[in-house]
């Protein structure tokens, strides 16, 4: 087993082209259709921790990423006050708010957890991918 990567950020508007940039790092291990969709959805839910979570921007959100057996786990995490989820209907007419039902739709696993913060994690199956 690889040991996972962990890279804390601080909640600005810098912070999903960092995490972006973190998912990069797994480029030659994953298939392109993989490291695409892990580096949208990495993206959705950290600008969703940054502009929702209401974490101060000196706290962090932390993203740990690991790559075992065919899956690619991504887990983010903010010091935020958590949510619960709402599925989107096809009525709902806001223009943001899109990213979870991207993580449903392209993640082959994900979840939410509310523990002290927020956690979203997803997995993507990659061997067949």
């Amino acid at each position: 087993m690889r040991k996972p990567q962990v890279l804390r950020l601080e909640a600005t508007l810098q912070a999903p082209a960092l995490a972006r940039g973190t998912v990069d790092r797994f480029r030659e291990r994953l298939p392109e259709a993989s490291l695409e969709d892990a580096r949208l959805l990495v993206s959705e839910l950290v600008t969703n921790s940054v502009l929702h979570s209401a974490t101060a921007p000196w706290q962090q959100i932390e993203l740990v990423l690991s790559l075992e057996d065919g899956v690619f786990r991504v887990d983010v995490s903010d010091a935020g006050v958590g949510f619960a989820h709402e599925p989107r209907t096809p009525e709902s007419s806001n223009e943001s708010g899109w990213g979870l039902h991207l993580v449903s739709r392209l993640a082959d696993r994900w979840g939410v957890v509310d523990d002290s913060g927020a956690r979203v994690c997803f997995e993507l199956d990659t061997e067949s991918a």
